[in-house]
């Protein structure tokens, strides 16, 4: 057992090169296998709910309509699932087996697991709630005010500067979703503590790592709206999209895990940070 670490307000430095050894070699590479293995339940249950979503509105339809109750419905409730549930599913799983190790850690339905998991949701939950509601705001602004702009071109900072607040406001509370999964006690307000010094290394991080995928899922979600359902063509993009989805959902956790740790001293076993 790993003795509890109090690091007393005072956080480590994180090197850039060391982090990048670490989420590359030893995270995305050297788990590779583990990392596969672990995604291939999240993987069948958000193809699953894309095609069950996909299939209700063709049945309905609505399938190719814009902004109809029924789409947005529908598109919500999907989001919901795939990125709160299965998303907090796979992070939880893959936090523990990397973080705790695969003996402790292992995927079982046990009551340290579920609380894991619990935890977890509640914390995507509630900045995903913000978040959503961020982009929303700049998504209505920039349909409203982009004709009333003196220059046209300024239109998509309407978009540019919420997703960047999102970005800035997920990076600085981020450590409170890993720490969930891996059973340490962190606050919000730690999070902001030990993201302050690290925020442009881990803003870059995630620019290079993981907003690069978020584009890829959704062009390919774009291009899968206009494909027929039973198409091969469409099959062939809810794969490629599920599966930027769950690789998505790794690089998160492996560079959030990475400078979680380095950051905060922690080790399995700690129950104080």
């Amino acid at each position: 057992m790993v003795k509890p670490v109090r690091l007393m307000g005072q956080f480590p430095p994180l090197p850039p090169g060391r982090a990048i050894r670490q989420i590359v070699l030893d995270g995305l590479l050297g788990q590779w296998r583990l990392l596969a293995a672990t995604a291939i339940l999240p993987l069948v249950l958000a193809l699953l709910t894309d095609l069950t979503a996909t299939l209700i509105l063709d049945l309905r339809g609505q399938r190719g309509v814009v902004l109809s109750v029924d789409v947005l419905v529908v598109a919500l409730v999907s989001f919901l699932l795939i990125e709160l549930v299965i998303g907090g599913l796979y992070t939880t799983n893959v936090a523990r087996l990397l973080g705790i190790g695969i003996r402790q850690g292992r995927l079982q339905a046990s009551p340290e697991w579920s609380r894991a998991f619990t935890n977890v949701f509640i914390r995507l939950v509630s900045l995903y709630l913000p978040g959503g509601l961020i982009l929303g705001a700049g998504f209505v602004g920039f349909l409203l005010v982009r004709a009333y702009l003196p220059v046209p071109q300024l239109a998509p900072l309407l978009l540019v500067i919420p997703g960047l607040v999102v970005l800035y406001l997920y990076i600085r509370f981020c450590f409170v979703i890993t720490a969930a999964a891996v059973g340490a006690p962190y606050t919000f307000g730690d999070s902001m503590r030990a993201t302050g010094g690290i925020t442009v290394l881990m803003t870059v991080l995630h620019l290079v790592f993981c907003v690069p995928l978020i584009f890829a899922q959704l062009g390919l979600q774009v291009s899968a709206a206009s494909a027929s359902v039973f198409g091969l063509s469409y099959f062939g993009y809810l794969v490629l999209t599920q599966v930027l989805f769950v690789l998505r959902v790794a690089v998160f956790t492996v560079v959030n895990l990475v400078c979680f740790v380095n950051r905060t001293g922690w080790a399995p076993g700690a129950h104080r940070i």
